[in-house]
């Protein structure tokens, strides 16, 4: 059985907590509607829903890092976040991806730690 999550601090946990501190940060800033967010949503050329859209996803999967439920289901939602991120970074803005491409392989990696078993979802 597994120890709940305040007594649970090796690796896993603690880049469970950094990074869900970050995303929901990330979160925070694009929904507060900052003109430098506002900007860079726009210039993706997708409109404004985007960064709702994105934010919220970071909000949902940051809190759920943090309390350590779900762990599974928000570091995938999350890496998607990612995905689409260095893909921007590439295309659009002309900048580094290592950042989006470091934080995707640390979300799957997380997946991984936390995949369900045949078990699990046997309800066993």
């Amino acid at each position: 059985m597994e120890a709940p999550w305040p007594v649970r601090l090796g690796w896993v946990r603690i880049a469970e907590l950094g990074l869900g501190l970050l995303f929901v940060l990330a979160g925070l800033v694009k929904l507060s509607g900052m003109p430098f967010m506002v900007e860079l949503f726009r210039s993706l050329g997708f409109g404004q829903w985007l960064r709702y859209v994105t934010a919220l996803v970071e909000l949902a999967g940051g809190a759920l890092l943090i309390a350590g439920r779900m762990e599974y289901l928000a570091a995938l939602a999350l890496a998607v976040i990612m995905v689409g991120a260095t893909v921007a970074s590439i295309v659009v803005f002309n900048r580094s991806c290592i950042p989006p491409l470091l934080t995707f392989m640390l979300l799957m990696v997380l997946a991984w730690k936390h995949h369900p078993s045949e078990g699990d979802r046997a309800g066993q």
